[in-house]
């Protein structure tokens, strides 16, 4: 039973903030009605949490530490016009070093973003308008490369500023910064999956 009004609830409940109005986590109006708890609707699949921590790990070991600092677990970080929520970040270290000892939503974006899939409520015609957006909001505010896993289809969306996107299978290796690649499948494959 949830015992908090639902006004206080519905601000617990906003993933992103889009030029001043929010986006709802996946599935909020059952948390409203009772069904659903915060938590519930905020918790990734084990598919996304492995893919996540399989990224990490990968990423950690080909960075160079000297310059670079990833950062992952829906990172908050302020774009041009919005609020946003990064998977997995890579920064720049100087520019984000001021900023890591503060409990707050950062104000500067990763030079890479890497997605995988939304917690966004969305309705189904909405979901690649919602995926451009994001992208092209973090491009216009600094952001170098996002990268998006989608787990259902098997696909990677790579965006860059002034380039196409491509689309990519799981298969495939994908660049994250220069001499840095991954296959998904491959990682995958590796732990047993």
């Amino acid at each position: 039973m949830i015992t908090r009004t639902k006004k206080p609830l519905l601000k617990d409940l906003i993933y992103e903030e889009v030029n001043g109005k929010p986006i709802y986590y996946k599935n909020y109006k059952l948390v409203i009605k009772g069904k659903k708890t915060l938590e519930e609707v905020k918790m990734s699949s084990a598919l996304q949490a492995l893919i996540l921590k399989l990224l990490s790990s990968f990423l950690e070991g080909a960075i160079d530490r000297k310059n670079y600092i990833i950062l992952y677990h829906e990172i908050g970080v302020r774009t041009k016009k919005s609020l946003r929520s990064i998977d997995l970040a890579i920064f720049n270290k100087q520019s984000i070093k001021p900023y890591l000892n503060r409990d707050k939503i950062l104000p500067i974006c990763p030079i890479i973003a890497i997605e995988i899939d939304t917690k966004a409520q969305l309705k189904e015609d909405e979901y690649m308008n919602y995926i451009y957006d994001k992208a092209n909001d973090l491009l216009n505010s600094g952001t170098e490369k996002v990268i998006w896993i989608l787990t259902k289809p098997k696909i990677i969306l790579i965006a860059q500023k002034e380039k196409s996107w491509e689309i990519k299978k799981w298969n495939d290796d994908i660049e994250v910064m220069e001499n840095i690649k991954f296959n998904l499948n491959r990682l995958l494959k590796e732990v047993g999956i």
